[in-house]
């Protein structure tokens, strides 16, 4: 059976008086100790002790010791995490330790020795709420998918040598390991959102959630990815990071101003603002390893043609196809001034290379030729990617971006073409 927190429980405590001062500040500390374990633990892989660890700290019936459960689980976290991060790890073990100690001072205040119970109460309240939290984060931000493989029987199969050339990276890897940063502070940010202890920190953990699940928006639209050009893709990571960055650290400065305001003993307060500068210090660090990451990476292909690939695809981008209209409905185009004569051109020479039996004057000229051409080009490499690339062209009027697009890359492979036709 599951372990999970008992419903019912939740909603007594939720029934009990309005917790105290010493109440709030444990819940603070719970908060801090959350953050400072979702910002490693999606650093280990494919983690799955998350809800039990934070039980752990739940179902502990003795006040006193939750605060070196908290210790022991970051130390076990830092323990498991990728060796990039190892260098985080000092901060984190040392902002469990400070969470340790200052809970222990909040225990021993006048008011925390006469609390545990509230406090007790308060903080298997905000397990629960996080343990929900981090649930429907789950089922509502999902990573995504990665490509399959290709159909043996499609256009593009067998070209093992050159197929890297025409698939776009959309950084799948980088946007998954950036969802999985989100989850754990959204989930937070939600969790805040319905039960912060002031007015201004709610707003401020609505107004964080908002821009995360914007960000979560565009990290999971692949549609999105692939229109972007390759620089495009890299800023719009490395933009995301940042984002993540300063959301953090400018929800820990609320949470310091309201510290403060409510009056919580100075020795504690000032050991919270302590433990917020060295998660903030180990997220900014995270956040610099995660940018020289997506710097640093590159297409990752078998032959050793990462900068050829990234040329290509380049040089698609910056010239992507437009619709050019035949001479014979946009007059422009059967003229040698024409904006697209080089275009109409190129698409005349490469017919004269698939059809060398049947060649038509590569002048750059749209006249009625070429409109022949388009329609037989179209009906050819339709027939063989089972698409309907001529009707597009009304008959050969136009040369659409679509066909642009598929006799470039027929082209490109019609070696390969001619030996598959030929078996």
């Amino acid at each position: 059976m599951d372990r999970v927190l008992s419903f019912s429980s939740y909603h007594k405590l939720n029934e009990a008086e309005e917790v105290n001062k010493s109440a709030s500040a444990a819940e603070q500390i719970v908060d801090l100790f959350f953050q400072a374990y979702g910002s490693l633990v999606t650093k280990i892989g494919d983690y799955k002790d998350a809800i039990s660890d934070l039980l752990e700290v739940a179902e502990e019936k003795e006040a006193d010791k939750k605060g070196e459960i908290m210790d022991s689980i970051l130390r076990k976290v830092v323990s498991k995490i990728d060796p990039t991060y190892k260098e985080i790890g000092g901060d984190i073990t040392q902002a469990g330790k400070q969470i340790k100690e200052v809970y222990a001072t909040l225990l021993d205040t006048e008011e925390g020795k006469k609390s545990l119970e509230e406090i007790n109460k308060a903080i298997y309240r905000k397990i629960i709420e996080k343990q929900k939290g981090l649930e429907t984060s789950s089922k509502e931000l999902k990573p995504n998918e990665e490509k399959v493989e290709k159909d043996n029987n499609s256009f593009d199969a067998n070209y093992s040598d050159s197929d890297y050339i025409f698939e776009k990276n959309t950084f799948v890897d980088e946007r998954n390991a950036l969802i999985s940063k989100i989850k754990p502070f959204y989930a937070e940010s939600v969790q805040q959102a319905k039960n912060a202890v002031s007015a201004n920190l709610k707003s401020k953990s609505v107004e964080t959630a908002k821009s995360l699940k914007t960000m979560y928006d565009l990290l999971s639209d692949e549609t999105k990815w692939e229109s972007m050009k390759r620089r495009t893709r890299k800023e719009e990571l490395e933009r995301i990071n940042s984002e993540m960055d300063k959301l953090n650290s400018d929800m820990n400065d609320v949470r310091k101003s309201e510290l403060l305001k409510i009056g919580i003993d100075k020795k504690v307060s000032d050991g919270i603002s302590g433990i917020i500068e060295l998660i903030n210090s180990a997220i900014g660090k995270i956040s610099e390893i995660d940018s020289k990451k997506i710097e640093d990476e590159k297409l990752v292909k078998t032959d050793g043609k990462e900068e050829e690939a990234k040329k290509e695809e380049d040089k698609k981008e910056e010239a992507k196809p437009e619709l050019i209209a035949s001479g014979n409905v946009d007059k422009k185009n059967l003229t040698k001034k024409g904006p697209n004569l080089e275009k109409i051109k190129a698409f005349q020479e490469k017919y004269n290379t698939l059809f060398p039996n049947d060649n038509i004057k590569a002048d750059g000229l749209y006249g009625k030729n070429t409109e022949t051409s388009i329609v037989k080009v179209a009906k050819m490499i339709g027939g063989l990617i089972g698409e309907d690339l001529a009707k597009a062209t009304e008959d050969g009027k136009k040369l659409t971006p679509e066909l642009q697009s598929a006799i470039n890359k027929f082209d490109s492979n019609k070696d390969k073409i001619k030996e598959l036709i030929s078996k």
